[in-house]
């Protein structure tokens, strides 16, 4: 008998909740308008960008680049401590790049779900470049491949705040 009040009570509340729902979809939400927006965000924040992807992956081209060069002339091991930085930024902007040029090619069309296929893709890439670097050149060091894809990879955040 008490199991059955407590099915009976459980099954009210998720009805209840369904309701409550329903009664939520029923609300409509007015856009912001262009002065609204301006107040709540202020005008500076409603203005495009001017970092675009390409100018991301070319700034990660650079850093990785001068990171490289960086280790080559400064570290013990010169070559293969340059190599590895330059093939830790490669990890980074090689994936960057081509999801910058995914962008571009569907700039008519874009959907959040061609995004998020787009940083899939970009995650899976980036990783099986790790994989490659570490697999195929045996000289490897660690501290400059990583450091340079660090660097590399918070260029998002510079971009971020020149925005």
């Amino acid at each position: 008998m008490v199991v059955q009040d407590r099915q009976q009570r459980s099954a009210e509340s998720r009805q209840d909740d369904w309701d409550d729902d329903a009664e939520r979809e029923e609300e409509a939400v007015d856009p912001l308008s262009h002065a609204e927006a301006v107040t709540l965000f202020g005008e500076r924040a409603l203005r495009p960008s001017r970092m675009t992807p390409g100018k991301v992956v070319l700034a990660q081209v650079i850093v990785t680049l001068l990171s490289a060069l960086c280790w080559a002339v400064f570290a013990s091991e010169s070559a293969p401590s340059g190599w590895s930085a330059l093939f830790g930024g490669a990890v980074c902007f090689v994936p960057s790049g081509f999801f910058a040029f995914r962008l571009w090619m569907a700039r008519e069309r874009t959907s959040v779900g061609g995004l998020v296929v787009g940083e899939a893709i970009k995650v899976f890439a980036t990783v099986a470049l790790f994989v490659l670097v570490v697999v195929l050149y045996r000289d490897l060091r660690w501290v400059p491949m990583l450091v340079t894809f660090l660097l590399a990879l918070k260029i998002y955040w510079v971009a971020l705040a020149i925005r």
